[in-house]
């Protein structure tokens, strides 16, 4: 289990999601603010479609992990698609813990990973309102290369900017039709 820490102290222990996540992953989502829920639903929160992400992550399909503060899932950040070049990169962080610096640490837990797997980069989408997310995008070196429609956890189509992160020289983005793997 990796440990980080947020700019006010708190420690907040990070592991792959797995069963035991469930139904804590279930109420992460449900305690989210509209607005935060509108920023990030990558997929269905309901007990069937975490299930099928938690197989995918044992496969090495996604690399899936859960932060905890204390015995409450506080963040949930993912690559899907791992066994490709170019994984899909997603975070979210519940609303009490947002602007403590977690974002950035979990983006390193990430690319860290896609470095030592021998990806050549790294794609995300993020909402055109987000740009909170945005802005820590391209500070960390993920690169603005156009929109595209996505589709959000409950069906909606939603225009959002697509970035890339490269992980190796002259690395190019594959750009797939952005959805969750799992519907």
């Amino acid at each position: 289990m990796k440990k980080i820490k947020s700019k006010s102290g708190e420690t907040i222990s990070i592991k792959l999601l797995s069963d035991s996540d469930i139904f804590l992953l279930e109420k992460f989502n449900e305690n989210l603010l509209e607005k935060t829920r509108a920023q990030f639903l990558p997929h269905k929160y309901d007990e069937k479609t975490i299930r099928q992400y938690v197989e995918r992550n044992k496969k090495g399909l996604d690399r899936i992990y859960v932060a905890y503060f204390q015995d409450e899932i506080i963040g949930y950040f993912f690559l899907w698609d791992f066994n490709k070049k170019n994984p899909v990169l997603g975070i979210g962080i519940s609303d009490t813990f947002q602007r403590k610096g977690l974002g950035k640490q979990m983006i390193d837990i990430l690319v860290e990973d896609a470095k030592t797997a021998g990806k050549e980069g790294i794609l995300l989408t993020t909402v055109l309102t987000n740009e909170t997310a945005f802005q820590l995008y391209k500070k960390i070196g993920f690169q603005y290369i156009g929109d595209t429609d996505n589709i959000a956890g409950d069906g909606r189509v939603v225009k959002e900017r697509i970035m890339f992160f490269p992980l190796i020289e002259d690395a190019k983005p594959v750009i797939p039709n952005f959805a969750p793997p799992v519907m």
